[in-house]
């Protein structure tokens, strides 16, 4: 295997050790339990991991901090770097992983669940334990997942307070933009609210609940239900909803306490707005809960964690109404009423957003929005954003594959891109007979990876390598000059380019960059087709690693044929899906939203690893659907009805003021849900009617003139 094609992986930094005199180890040299075996090194470490991931860094005379570190690889002699390992042998799993108590200089380069890092524990392994056997060919392990709470991210939260709320507002546009880790913005780590979004979000609680119509929010009339009750049965409605689980006693008592305190002074609907302002702030409700119930030696999650996690993995919104029955019914914790969800989630025509929201995501199309380029206004970038995202939906709506994605024939096309691409007219174009086709032509891509002017080999061939074969690199070595070439016009592109191949401190990685960038000589910065590069005719031949090709379609014949291509799509859309790291194997010929849904089918999906001493979630028990009052006993819509209570548990006292806000006298009567035995009233006189306590004037007090309010009360035993 050649060293060009082993490099390719090599990241921030190398392997093993760090600056020299970082590692701490004894001056006793390390002799391997197995000997020195150099085909089995070669095997089994140096070509799988070694070669690709570290001599970078660690090679002598690199420019890198590591090239004078304790661990020192030599490329050209295998032998020597299998010495240099065997010295390191103690650490050379957990440095990369990042697990080591003294870290690593180049971060964190290789997963634990990779099988980089399971060459790594073989050959640890082999030096130290005497684990001579050569390991089992690695496979993408499913196992449990870590258990978390995962924020929201600003998408979600918009979708969410729109589907709770019935508003089409959407304040996460505004909010401060949340970090961005290998291009995706939902990490679960990376999620964390500091001061400023902290603010954001309660301005943004305050602003939605003073801004919506309260009454479609309510399960009951409070002039029927009684405003403390109907308060409650608010509560315990939306709440459900807003939280994703049903609500504890607590819960309940807690936010009617803040109705009461607020509707005391203020009345009912405003009580109700402050609730919802205090829900939209809570953990509860920015937060997804990913810990599930201990059952075991795991944790398993419940069926209302399932419910979200379905819905915001797969639709990137929160639970809809079926699903919810299903959590209640416990169906999501069987495999037949998961996959019937499943199967029902994936008709919906949220699935192909969602789609589209990942092909954005694998290949950073959101740079769009900022790069800059030689005639890119703000209606082309829009159009182009719409024009991926529309052939997305297209082959994900007619279950398309991966393949059809990277070789469609057609495209779709408004006014402006119909001009910038020379088209006689918009609509769905087809593309047979055109030097466009299939999604490496697409201008968004072309686009967002390239220069301010003409073509750009370096990031086209990045975006590739990186993106589409999960293969990062590393940064310029030090002291290099990494600005692109002065234009030159007595030079083609590729000319310019030349030096990355003389400088050998540039040729490990360019030589896996620009060979591939090539391809796209024929596209300029905005992925117009060209056929000249200024006074040159253009050479768009390229290779991916030795393998040669000519233009984006032989590109795309060779990365559907390649194994890295698809495993690295399945593993991107894993995670963009969880929001973690993910690995995945190869898959084959592979439907374009097949990862997604297979999702709900591995073992991490609903089971969590096991936490010493770890509490159970909070998304437990049964919801109880709100019990509505009878609706025979309705006072006039004119009676404004405010209440206070003390509750000390055995009983009760309740305050009870009522205004006439009508324009002509009113005889008043105000039914209270029954709630233990009346002890003493005043101010009033009332009769048992159904569930209802029935008050109303004693008389002197029996009819309310415009304007005017009154207030009556009556304690209660339980």
């Amino acid at each position: 295997m050649s060293r060009s094609i082993l490099i390719s992986l090599a990241i921030l930094a190398g392997c093993a050790g760090g600056p020299a005199g970082s590692d701490t180890a004894d001056d006793t040299p390390i002799e391997s339990a197995c000997g020195e075996d150099l085909d089995v090194f070669i095997a089994e470490v140096w070509e799988p991991v070694l070669d690709r991931r570290c001599t970078t860094c660690h090679t002598q005379g690199s420019g890198t901090a590591a090239a004078e570190s304790s661990f020192v690889l030599v490329p050209d002699d295998p032998a020597a770097s299998m010495r240099a390992a065997i010295q390191v042998a103690d650490r050379i799993l957990q440095k990369p992983t990042g697990a080591h108590a003294d870290g690593h200089g180049g971060g964190t380069v290789v997963a634990p669940d990779s099988k980089e890092a399971a060459a790594l524990r073989f050959w640890q392994a082999f030096v130290l334990d005497g684990d001579c056997d050569p390991p089992e060919p690695w496979t993408c392990v499913d196992g449990p997942a870590p258990r978390q709470l995962r924020r929201l991210t600003h998408a979600e939260y918009d979708r969410t307070v729109q589907a709770l709320l019935h508003t089409d507002l959407a304040p996460g546009e505004g909010f401060a933009a949340d970090n961005v880790v290998d291009g995706f913005d939902n990490d679960a780590r990376a999620l964390v609210v500091d001061d400023l979004l902290a603010s954001q979000y309660a301005d943004a609680a305050e602003t939605l609940a003073f801004g919506v119509d309260v009454d479609p929010l309510l399960p009951c009339d409070p002039r029927v239900a009684g405003r403390s009750a109907c308060a409650v049965l608010f509560i315990e409605d939306f709440g459900f909803r807003a939280f994703r689980r049903p609500l504890s006693q607590d819960d309940v008592d807690r936010y009617a306490a803040l109705w009461e305190a607020v509707a005391v002074d203020d009345g009912f609907t405003t009580g109700v707005r402050w609730v919802i302002a205090a829900m939209l702030q809570s953990p509860h409700f920015l937060y997804r809960s990913e810990l599930g119930v201990k059952q075991g030696g795991a944790f398993q999650l419940t069926d209302w964690e399932l419910a979200s996690a379905l819905s915001y993995d797969l639709w990137g919104a929160p639970p809809d109404d079926a699903l919810l029955d299903a959590a209640a019914d416990g169906l999501l914790s069987t495999p037949d009423g998961l996959a019937a969800q499943v199967a029902r989630m994936r008709e919906d025509p949220r699935t192909t957003e969602i789609t589209a929201d990942f092909v954005e995501a694998w290949l950073h199309l959101g740079a769009l929005e900022t790069v800059s380029r030689e005639g890119l206004d703000p209606a082309l970038r829009e159009s182009l954003r719409w024009e991926t995202r529309q052939l997305v939906s297209d082959v994900a709506g007619q279950d398309g594959t991966l393949s059809d994605l990277v070789l469609a024939e057609h495209t779709f096309a408004d006014d402006v891109l119909a001009e910038h691409y020379g088209f006689d007219a918009p609509g769905r174009i087809d593309l047979s007979g055109t030097p466009y086709g299939g999604l490496f032509t697409q201008g968004s891509v072309l686009t967002a990876h390239g220069r301010h002017t003409g073509s750009s080999p370096v990031q086209r061939g990045v975006v590739v390598r990186e993106r589409m074969l999960c293969e990062p690199l590393p940064p310029p070595p030090a002291n290099v000059d990494a600005s692109p070439p002065e234009i030159d016009p007595n030079s083609s592109t590729r000319e310019l380019y030349t030096e990355h191949a003389r400088n050998p401190k540039c040729a490990e990685c360019h030589d896996l960059i620009d060979p591939i960038g090539f391809g796209f000589e024929h596209y300029d910065q905005l992925g117009r087709y060209r056929e000249m590069d200024g006074v040159h005719r253009i050479n768009d031949s390229g290779d991916v690693d030795g393998a040669p090709f000519a233009g984006p379609d032989g590109l795309a014949a060779i990365l559907l044929d390649d194994p890295r291509f698809r495993s690295c799509f399945v593993q991107t859309w894993r995670r963009h899906a969880t929001g973690a790291p993910a690995c995945a194997d190869d898959p084959g010929e592979i439907g374009l939203a097949d990862p997604l849904f297979d999702l709900p089918s591995r073992q991490g999906f609903a089971t969590r690893l096991d936490e010493d001493g770890a509490g159970d979630s909070l998304a437990v028990g049964e919801r109880v659907a709100p019990e509505l009052p009878d609706d025979d006993i309705t006072p006039s819509e004119t009676l404004s009805i405010a209440a206070r209570t003390d509750d000390w548990g055995t009983g009760y006292c309740s305050y009870v003021t009522v205004l006439n806000e009508g324009d002509a006298a009113q005889v008043w009567s105000v039914p209270v849900l029954a709630d233990g035995t009346v002890e003493n009233h005043w101010n009033s006189v009332y009769a048992e009617e159904g569930e209802h306590w029935v008050f109303s004037g004693t008389g002197w007090n029996a009819s309310l003139e415009p304007g005017a309010s009154l207030e009556f009360g009556f304690c209660a035993a339980r």
